[in-house]
C-alpha cells in the first residue's frame, strides 16, 4: 500500500485524509449483462470435479471457495519477496516480479501483457547478497546507493565485513579494515555521516554500509560533502544493522555488493485476460478483474505490501481458470503503487469507454495478510461508501459464515485509480483501521489507521505473512470474484396456480452428478450461480418432481421449468359403472390416462387396455385403473360391473291362482348350475294392492311349511311356491333374487 505523500518517515499513526406445476425461471442478479453463446458439456468443468459421488456436489460458490488453498498464495508470495526481493519500481526486479506474474497466469491459459509505461524517476540502488552466510530476510537485501559513492553495475565488489561504530576516529576502525566492506551507524548529521565515510576510505574499505543502529527504520538516502567515486557507499535499514551485528558474532560474514543507477526507467504493469466463451476477441463480455501491485519501496521484501496481493490474486485465477466462463476474467500486477498509483494509472488509461462500461468491477488486493494482531479485514473506498464491490465482499463473507469485514474510507492503493474513471472497486486490507466513531462512520474526512511495525521496512518478510488471514481474504474477497465469474441464475418455484413455493430444494446436474442449488425462499426465488454449461434441473415439492434437461447457461439468461402438480386424468369408457354382463360374454375393456401438462402418465387397470374383462363369474366385479405421471402425482378410478346368468322366464309376470295351492314358478339360467343359485334368504313374497301393486306389508320368506322347493329337470329350474289359506282375495308379489344379484318378479291375484 501507499502511503501518503505528505507522512513523516518515522511516524506510525496516519491520518487519512482524503420450481401442482412449479415453474423454475431463471434470470439475472448480478450487476453486467451476459454474453449469449452456445452451451459446453460437463466435460467443461474441472477434473477434480467430475466423478460423481454418491452424496450430492455442493453450490459452485461452495465448491470454488472449498479449493481455494492459502499454500498456494504463500508459495507465490515467497518467490517475489524472497527469491526476488525487493522490488522498487523501474528496477530489474519489478520487471522480474511481473514476468514471474505473468508465467504463472500463462500456465493458467491466460493471454498475458507486459505493459511498459513511463518513465519514472531515477533509483539509485544496492542489491547485497552473501555467497557463504544465509542473509536474514534474504536472500537480495536492497539498501539505497548513494551517488556520492560509485555505481559498479552487476560486477560489484565482494568482502567481509567488519564494524567500526560511528567511524568518527581511528579507534572505531579494526586494524584490518583495508580491503573490507565497512558497516558504521548512520547518523542524521551530514558532517559526521562524511567523516565516517572519508575515515573508511583512509583506511582502504573497499565498500561502505552507513545503516540505522535504533529503531525501526528504512534505508536512508543521502548525499556526502565529499564525494567517493572509488567505493559504493550505501544506505542500510535498522534490521539490516542488526542483521550484519548478529552474523558478525557468529564469525566472518562476506557480503556483495552491486551498485546501479536506473537513470528515468520504464515501469512495468502484467495484465493476464481470459476470454470468456464465444468472445474470444474481448469486445463484448462483462469483465471481472482483481488487482494487485507489484512493487515495493526500497530495501522492502515486500512479502505483506504487496506479495501478500499477488498471492491471493494468482490463486484466484488458478480455480477459476478450471472453469468455462461466460465473463472475461482479468488478473492485474501493478508497478509503482508506491511511487503515486502509477502502473494502475497507466493501465487505466489504456481502456476505452466501451472496455470500462463492460466492468463488473475491479477488487483491490493490498496488504491482505498480516498477522498483527490489531489488524482486521477491511473493504475500504475513495468516497467511504459501499458500492457493488463492497457489497459483493459481505455477500461473499456472509456465504462462508465470516463476520468480521467492514468498510470505510481510504484512497492511496490502485482502486482509486479505477473508482476515477467510474469503475466499481475497493481496496481489501488487513489494517489496524480506526474510524472516527464506533460503530464505523465513514464521512468525509475517514478515519486513522496504524499499520504493522514491518511496514515498508526491510522486516516485511514471510515472518509478516498469516496463512490463515490470506484464507479467509481467499474465501471471502475471492468469493465474491468467483461469484460474478460465474453466470448468475434465479430460480422461482410456483405452483401451477401460480403460488409461490417456499423451500423448494434445487437441484442441478451439469455433467457430474446433482448438485445441491438450495432452497427457495418464501418468495419462491432462490439465487444461484453457474459457469457456462448445459444442465439438468429439479425441484422436489411434496413428493412431486419436476425435471427440465438440456438447460443451456450461457451468460445470465433466462430459462423455465414446469412441475406438474395436477392429477392425471382417466377415461374409464368399459367397463362403465353398473355395467352388466351375461356370464361367458365377450366384453373388452376401454380407458386411457393423461397428463394435463407433460402429455404423459403411465397407466394400468385390472386387465390392460383392450383386454378381455372377466365375466366368468356371476356376481359383482370391481375394475380399478390407476395412473402416475413423472412428477408424482398419482389417480385412482373404480367401476363396479355386474355378471349375471342368461336368465329365461317361464312364468309371466303376472298370474292367478288359488289360496293354499302350489304355484310353479319355472325358469331357465343357461343350464344347470346348481342348487345354490337362489341368494340366501330368497324367495319371497309380500302383499300388495291389487289394483296399484305397491306393498302393503313386509316381504316373508316362502320356505318353511308347505314343501316349498328348487328342482331342475329338462333344462329347466323350478321352484314351488306353497301359497297360504288366509291369503285369499289378496294379491302378492313373489321376488326370486339369485346369487348372481338379479332379481325377478310375479305378482299372483289369489281366490
Amino acid at each position: 500500500m501507499r502511503s501518503s505523500l505528505n507522512h513523516p518517515p518515522l511516524l506510525r499513526r496516519l491520518t487519512i485524509a482524503g420450481g401442482l406445476a412449479a415453474t423454475l425461471a431463471f434470470g439475472t442478479v448480478s450487476a453486467a449483462g451476459g454474453v449469449q453463446a452456445q452451451a459446453s458439456s460437463g466435460a467443461d468443468l474441472p477434473a477434480g470435479a467430475a466423478v460423481a459421488t454418491s452424496a450430492p456436489l455442493k453450490d459452485y460458490d461452495r465448491e470454488i471457495v472449498d479449493q481455494f488453498d492459502s499454500a498456494n498464495s504463500v508459495g507465490h508470495i515467497r518467490h517475489l519477496a524472497v527469491d526476488i526481493g525487493p522490488r522498487l519500481n523501474g528496477t530489474p526486479q519489478e520487471r522480474e516480479g511481473a514476468e514471474y506474474i505473468g508465467g504463472v497466469l500463462e500456465s493458467y491459459g491466460f493471454e498475458v501483457t507486459l505493459q511498459s509505461w513511463g518513465p519514472v524517476s531515477t533509483k539509485q540502488v544496492a542489491k547485497v547478497t552473501s555467497p557463504d552466510a544465509d542473509l536474514p530476510g534474504g536472500p537480495n537485501w536492497q539498501m539505497y546507493a548513494s551517488a556520492s559513492g560509485k555505481f559498479t553495475g552487476n560486477a560489484g565488489v565482494e568482502g567481509q565485513v567488519v564494524y567500526a561504530k560511528t567511524g568518527q576516529s581511528a579507534a572505531d576502525f579494526p586494524a584490518d579494515t583495508a580491503g573490507k566492506v565497512v558497516l558504521m551507524d548512520y547518523s542524521t548529521t551530514a558532517s559526521i555521516r562524511n567523516t565516517a565515510v572519508a575515515n573508511a576510505v583512509s583506511r582502504g574499505a573497499i565498500a561502505v554500509v552507513l545503516a540505522y543502529a535504533t529503531g525501526n527504520s528504512a534505508p536512508p538516502s543521502f548525499t556526502l560533502t565529499t564525494s567517493q567515486p572509488e567505493i559504493p557507499v550505501i544506505g542500510g535499514g535498522s534490521a539490516h544493522h542488526t542483521w550484519i551485528r548478529e552474523l558478525l558474532d557468529k564469525g566472518p560474514l562476506t557480503l556483495r555488493i552491486a551498485t546501479n543507477q536506473y537513470a528515468n526507467p520504464m515501469g512495468t504493469n502484467v495484465i493476464g485476460i481470459r476470454h470468456a466463451v464465444g468472445d474470444p476477441t474481448g469486445t463484448t463480455a462483462p469483465i471481472v478483474m482483481v488487482g494487485a501491485h507489484i512493487d515495493s519501496v526500497l530495501g522492502a521484501p515486500g512479502a505483506h505490501d504487496d506479495a501478500s496481493g499477488n498471492g491471493v490474486s494468482l490463486e484466484v485465477a488458478r480455480v477459476l481458470s478450471q472453469y468455462p466462463l461466460d465473463k472475461e476474467l482479468r488478473i492485474g500486477g501493478f508497478g509503482g503503487e508506491e511511487g503515486g498509483l502509477l502502473g494502475a494509472r497507466a493501465y487505466v488509461n489504456t481502456l476505452t469507454a466501451a472496455e470500462k462500461a463492460r466492468f463488473v468491477g475491479e477488487w483491490q488486493m493490498d496488504m491482505v495478510g498480516t498477522p498483527y494482531e490489531p489488524a482486521r479485514l477491511w473493504a475500504l473506498t475513495p468516497n467511504g461508501q459501499s458500492n457493488f464491490v463492497v457489497q459483493e465482499a459481505y455477500d461473499a463473507a456472509a456465504r462462508v459464515g465470516f463476520d468480521g469485514l467492514r468498510n470505510c474510507r481510504l484512497g492511496q492503493s490502485d482502486h482509486q485509480a479505477f473508482y476515477d474513471v467510474g469503475i466499481p472497486s475497493s481496496l481489501f486490507i488487513w489494517l489496524d483501521y480506526r474510524p472516527p466513531t464506533p460503530p464505523a462512520v465513514c464521512g468525509p474526512t475517514g478515519g486513522t489507521y496504524v499499520t504493522e511495525p514491518q511496514y515498508h521496512r526491510p522486516t516485511d518478510t514471510m515472518d509478516n505473512i498469516s496463512p490463515e488471514r490470506l484464507q479467509i481474504t481467499l474465501d471471502v474477497v475471492g468469493g465474491a470474484v468467483a461469484h460474478n465469474a460465474l453466470n448468475a441464475v434465479t430460480v422461482s418455484a410456483a405452483s401451477d396456480a401460480g403460488q409461490p413455493l417456499a423451500g423448494a430444494p434445487v437441484r442441478a446436474d451439469c455433467g457430474n452428478g446433482p448438485r445441491d442449488l438450495g432452497t427457495t425462499g418464501a418468495d419462491g426465488r432462490l439465487e444461484a450461480v453457474l459457469p457456462h454449461v448445459t444442465c439438468d434441473f429439479t425441484t422436489t415439492v411434496e413428493g412431486r418432481v419436476a425435471t427440465e434437461r438440456g438447460v443451456s447457461i450461457a451468460g445470465d439468461r433466462a430459462v423455465k421449468m414446469t412441475v406438474d402438480f395436477t392429477k392425471p386424468t382417466i377415461s374409464l369408457t368399459t367397463p362403465a359403472d353398473g355395467a352388466v354382463f351375461t356370464l361367458g360374454a365377450a366384453a373388452t375393456a376401454s380407458y386411457r390416462c393423461d397428463d394435463n401438462l407433460s402429455g404423459v402418465a403411465s397407466c394400468a387397470g385390472t386387465v390392460p387396455d383392450g383386454g378381455p374383462l372377466d365375466t366368468s363369474a356371476v356376481g359383482f366385479h370391481e375394475f380399478t385403473v390407476k395412473a402416475a405421471d413423472n412428477a408424482g402425482n398419482a389417480a385412482d378410478r373404480k367401476a363396479t360391473y355386474q355378471v349375471v346368468y342368461p336368465w329365461h322366464a317361464y312364468f309371466p309376470e303376472t298370474m292367478e291362482g288359488k289360496a293354499g295351492s302350489a304355484v310353479p314358478i319355472k325358469f331357465g339360467l343357461g343350464g344347470d348350475r346348481g342348487a345354490g343359485v337362489i341368494a340366501s334368504g330368497y324367495p319371497v313374497s309380500r302383499p300388495v294392492a291389487c289394483d296399484t301393486g305397491k306393498p302393503t306389508g313386509p316381504a316373508e320368506p316362502t320356505s318353511g311349511p308347505g314343501n316349498s322347493k328348487l328342482g331342475y329337470e329338462d333344462g329347466q329350474y323350478n321352484y314351488v311356491w306353497k301359497t297360504e289359506r288366509d291369503w285369499s282375495k289378496t294379491c302378492r308379489q313373489f321376488e326370486l333374487k339369485l346369487d348372481d344379484g338379479s332379481s325377478h318378479f310375479t305378482t299372483i291375484t289369489l281366490k
